[in-house]
């Protein structure tokens, strides 16, 4: 089954480590065969500026060691079968994505899967995609019990059928290094990211500057578009503008750098309270 990625308004690593305990293995499996899909919120994808909306791995350690584990042999991929699924772990975050696609041919797969340098609202994320673009609801991540901080859900690891016979390209998230550019991105008050739920909106540039810099965050550039445009398109990048502009969002480039929007004049008031309400923030 598939759905319009129009339609779609959803869809987040912990430090590396070497071994994963047979616990964390246990608990994988316990819940590969029926995960609850996450909770969702307004996302977008925004390298270009071009939004593309589409729909994280703030949990226990514990749970985090069975899913993007870097591992130094020859083999990306864990593959088992079980619960009628094909239970995927990466445990090569950067391996050439033919190899990737090398081992899921070997059980009769026509996936191809490529890990991204990920915003933290999307590390983990897990975004299948057919060769017409849209969504493919077989393909899951697979999602722990209990609460999670990140906008796409706390992802720690990746199922399909044993009977897929479709063809699919299969995105997944991971932490990005230093200055690495992140691939997938997406607002910077979406929840996991760094602004969520602070009142930055209508604030001066060099207010939300002070901001971001108690974040650990530092402007790369502005993005100047009046919030009453028609064409989302119509905006300029510049380098600089002045303190006194307002600011009506943002989003991360890479660690600890951002884009953010700016104009002369204020946000409307309605435009600020349906995006807080979306990312579940308080209204006025």
């Amino acid at each position: 089954m598939t759905d319009s990625i129009d339609q779609i308004v959803a869809r987040f690593a912990a430090p590396p480590v070497s071994e994963v305990s047979e616990g964390a293995r246990e608990l994988m499996h316990e819940i590969a065969a029926g995960s609850p899909a996450p909770e969702t919120g307004r996302t977008g994808r925004r390298r270009g500026r071009v939004a593309v909306v589409a729909g994280g791995l703030l949990t226990t350690a514990v749970v985090a060691l069975t899913w993007m584990l870097p591992n130094s042999t020859a083999t990306a991929l864990d593959i088992k079968k079980e619960g009628g699924y094909y239970i995927i772990e990466i445990k090569d975050l950067y391996a050439d994505p033919e190899n990737y696609e090398t081992q899921l041919r070997t059980v009769g797969l026509d996936v191809s899967l490529k890990v991204v340098p990920a915003t933290a609202a999307f590390e983990g994320q897990v975004f299948p995609t057919a060769p017409d673009n849209e969504y493919v609801t077989e393909i899951q991540g697979i999602y722990p019990p209990g609460p999670c901080e990140k906008l796409d859900g706390c992802a720690i690891g990746l199922k399909i059928p044993v009977g897929f016979k479709g063809t699919a390209k299969v995105e997944v998230g991971r932490k990005a290094r230093p200055g690495e550019q992140f691939q997938s991105t997406t607002s910077w008050d979406a929840k996991g990211e760094p602004m969520h739920c602070v009142p930055y909106y209508n604030k001066t540039v060099a207010e939300v500057r002070t901001m971001l810099r108690e974040r650990g965050v530092s402007i790369e550039e502005f993005i100047v578009a009046d919030p009453n445009r028609t064409d989302a398109l119509d905006y300029d990048k510049q380098d600089s503008v002045p303190d006194s502009w307002l600011v009506h969002g943002g989003s991360m480039t890479e660690p600890g750098r951002a884009s953010v929007d700016v104009y002369s004049t204020p946000m409307p008031q309605r435009f600020i309270d349906n995006i807080n309400k979306a990312n579940g923030c308080p209204t006025s």
